[in-house]
């Protein structure tokens, strides 16, 4: 099949799978269709110095980029192939090239260039994400500006591990009492000095000696989650019984106790990474992208009746990218976090419980309840956390995937009974 116009292109259907066809007219040029509706251009060609080898390269989307402007890059990329020039090397030497002017920069400069490429990486990446969210660039600002009132003016070789851990101690002890913002502003200074070092802006990142030296940034109050069976089943019944609310936010409220991950990431679930076949749910955790202490990756067994509630809902949001799309006119594609934190106050939960505190009511019962009884590893495998094994290596994201499946059932089915129990009594 070939297609040779933009109407054509335009009437490329969605499959269960992602598909290329051919563009007439240049060969190798082709346009690649997403599940999700996605339309990209790409191009593949001959390396001109490696024989068998055939590089594909992104040209753009067609909703970006003219069909015309496609070949004429195209063109001129199979130009310089015939020239004997890689075209992916030219364009990895200029994306290093356009940092050199930042050199031993200041801090303040770096860290700026460290928020244009992750705004550019999330608009360009396979993440799939439109924005980062508004509170997401409001905390960055929050602590890196911490940190560049304090330091932004020196040059990032001249700045020592003391110097970031002061900043940072001085945020945590104040008068506030920001121990979360003051652990977060060392992990986001130690993020701009990585993508430094990376690009040669810098000599060391000073930073990962700070690791381990300050309060972590879960010290302090926890987050409220309730952690007794018959406690937890009367909230299991208020939860299901609530009517109050969209269906959308009702079936999301419902499914969290099933998955315990965090709101963002179940708000945030796409259709796309559920694996029907073997019952599971892929993705990577919003706030474990790099982290030290969390995975890049998370595998969460589905349940019998977590699939039964996601086919449910397939005659909803089937036809939209998240399984949680807002249906208002909205710049977030998926429901908001205040939707869910107002729906626990307007149960009467406030301060009792909370979207997130499912995960610590999860790994409590799962292990202190006699016909549960899992362990500690398995529970933190399931929430996603990074755990090392006695020989220092960490575990992966498929590890203990068996015991998991099991669990996930065995808790599901827990905490049916428990809700069920609960509705039995007077």
């Amino acid at each position: 099949m070939v297609v040779n116009n933009v109407n054509d292109i335009n009437k490329l259907e969605c499959r269960d799978k992602d598909y290329s066809v051919s563009i007439s007219g240049i060969s190798g040029l082709s346009v690649r269709i997403y599940p999700n509706g996605k339309k990209e251009y790409y191009l593949r060609y001959s390396h001109p110095h490696i024989d068998g080898k055939r590089p594909r390269m992104m040209l753009g989307k067609i909703d970006d980029i003219s069909l015309y402007e496609v070949k004429y890059k195209a063109e001129s990329i199979l130009n310089l192939v015939s020239k004997g020039t890689d075209p992916k090397a030219i364009h990895q030497q200029e994306q290093v090239n356009k940092y050199a002017h930042l050199k031993n920069a200041t801090f303040a400069e770096v860290s700026q260039a460290w928020r244009d490429n992750k705004m550019a990486s999330r608009h360009q990446g396979k993440s799939k994400q439109l924005s980062f969210s508004e509170s997401t660039l409001k905390f960055w600002d929050l602590c890196l500006g911490y940190m560049c009132r304090e330091i932004g003016d020196l040059r990032m070789n001249d700045i020592t591990s003391e110097i970031i851990l002061n900043v940072c101690e001085a945020i945590q002890n104040n008068e506030n009492q920001a121990i979360f913002v003051g652990a977060s502003t060392r992990l986001y200074t130690e993020k701009v000095f990585s993508f430094a070092v990376a690009r040669g802006l810098c000599d060391k990142n000073v930073a990962i000696d700070t690791r381990g030296e300050l309060a972590p940034a879960n010290s302090g109050n926890h987050l409220p989650a309730i952690t007794k069976p018959d406690q937890f089943a009367a909230l299991l019944t208020d939860m299901f019984t609530f009517k109050s609310a969209s269906k959308i936010t009702l079936e999301a409220m419902n499914l969290l106790p099933y998955v315990f991950v965090r709101s963002i990431d179940l708000r945030s679930m796409r259709w796309q990474d559920i694996d029907w076949d073997n019952k599971l749910w892929e993705f990577s955790p919003i706030k474990g992208e790099g982290r030290e202490d969390m995975v890049s990756h998370l595998v969460v067994p589905l349940a019998t009746q977590v699939i039964a509630r996601l086919r449910g809902m397939q005659s909803v949001t089937g036809h939209k990218e998240y399984v949680f799309a807002s249906m208002r006119a909205s710049r977030n594609p998926y429901i908001s976090k205040a939707t869910l934190v107002q729906i626990f106050h307007r149960l009467g939960y406030k301060d009792l419980q909370c979207a997130h505190g499912f995960r610590a009511s999860a790994k409590t019962l799962l292990m202190e309840q006699p016909e549960l009884r899992y362990s500690d590893i398995v529970t933190e495998l399931q929430l996603g956390h990074r755990i090392k094994d006695t020989h220092g290596g960490a575990y992966n994201r498929l590890d203990e995937i068996d015991t998991r499946v099991q669990m996930m059932q065995d808790w599901a089915n827990y905490i049916d009974a428990l809700r069920n129990r609960s509705k039995e009594q007077p």
